[in-house]
């Protein structure tokens, strides 16, 4: 794999600054600049050479966003003001409002940038507890006089199926803001690629890069292994979720989690829409399909299969529940439920596919312990 590192100067076109200041989102201004870094699985974020300065372009930063770009120039001279869509680089001060941003500074050595994120109490990672890191709520519930004080360099934000409301009253009050996508990316090496813009942001644009490249290879090493192990015959069967209100929520085919399952050789039996978006059917077509599952992986909250029959008597019966084939990701949580697997996880995709290699195969990985999965005993 090739990776291109140009820096251009003097190039003249001028990067249109769109989600900065007023708030705007703009259309994807069609430049033709040759990027700083070549991305070769995310498809949500560019770094972008400019004659003013550097640029991150976040593309699409919410679910159904078409041709909608947001533009961040950033800006080392600490003398001169800021204009709307620029901030400081390198970012010394942030608040996150994803534990994925914080697991991504963490992953570049820059965690002590982090100085608040929303819900602590879900946060695994130790550095930021430790650090006495400061929270600044959730969503309408946001502390905006407490991000106020913390002058961040940048508030860290994500959009779900619009422009976040609080992203327009942040930069009201002179906060910048930045939409980060990388929860959007279904490919898991894309998800983890995220870690390049966190490392340009903290100016450890070296490091972030050979990590992602170490992460690629182990990830396509593991995946070599499954593929040449497992034919299509040999995919174990494997059911994801569990109800929510007699809802059963089933992942697209395109979705984050069924790459993984077909990376790691299984067979996902919700398949049949051509979709990154999750559909609901209900509990009772859910459990026909549970019938034939050899494995059944994320069951809600679940953390034994007593907890997990308590929800529903149902489950008992089920031949993949009495064949004890029944793992969570919720090895690594939090007191309050927070899950590493959504913080860290996303940074390496490989030890995810590690471990449900290890689930669906373990004699492809004796060794391996699991990390982010629990079996339910």
């Amino acid at each position: 794999m090739k990776h291109i590192f140009i820096l251009l100067a003097g190039l003249g076109a001028l990067l249109q600054t769109a989600c900065g200041g007023s708030g705007r989102v703009a259309q994807n201004s069609g430049d033709t600049l040759r990027p700083v870094y070549e991305a070769r699985y995310a498809r949500r974020f560019a770094l972008l050479p400019d004659d003013r300065g550097a640029v991150l372009r976040v593309m699409n930063p919410w679910q159904g966003a078409e041709n909608i770009t947001c533009d961040y120039r950033l800006v080392a001279d600490t003398t001169v003001a800021l204009q709307p869509g620029e901030i400081r680089w390198p970012i010394r001060s942030a608040v996150c409002m994803s534990s994925s941003h914080v697991a991504f500074f963490d992953a570049v050595g820059a965690v002590g940038a982090v100085k608040g994120v929303s819900g602590i109490d879900f946060i695994s990672n130790p550095a930021v507890h430790a650090a006495g890191v400061r929270d600044v709520g959730y969503d309408n519930n946001l502390d905006y006089e407490a991000i106020v004080a913390l002058r961040p360099d940048a508030v860290f934000m994500y959009g779900l199926t619009g422009e976040n409301a609080a992203a327009a009253k942040l930069e009201q009050l002179g906060v910048p803001v930045v939409y980060i996508a990388d929860y959007l990316e279904n490919d898991p090496l894309g998800r983890a690629e995220w870690i390049v813009p966190f490392g340009w942001l903290a100016g450890r644009m070296d490091d972030a890069v050979a990590q992602f490249m170490h992460t690629e290879n182990e990830y396509k090493s593991l995946g070599e292994l499954a593929a040449a192990a497992v034919g299509a015959e040999a995919r174990p069967k494997v059911m994801l979720n569990a109800p929510y209100k007699d809802v059963w929520y089933l992942p697209g085919d395109r979705s984050y989690m069924v790459r993984l399952l077909d990376d790691a050789g299984g067979d996902y039996l919700g398949r049949g829409e051509d979709t990154d978006v999750s559909r609901p059917v209900s509990a009772e077509k859910a459990l026909l399909l549970m019938a034939e599952a050899d494995f059944w992986l994320n069951p809600g909250m679940a953390r034994d299969l007593a907890q997990l029959e308590a929800d529903n008597r149902r489950f008992a019966d089920l031949p993949v529940v009495r064949a004890g084939k029944v793992f969570n990701n919720n090895a690594r949580i939090t007191p309050m439920g927070g899950s590493d697997f959504w913080e860290s996880g996303a940074v390496r995709p490989d030890v995810v596919l590690a471990d449900l290699i290890r689930i669906l195969h373990p004699e492809l990985l004796p060794d391996h312990d699991l990390y982010y999965f629990r079996k339910l005993e």
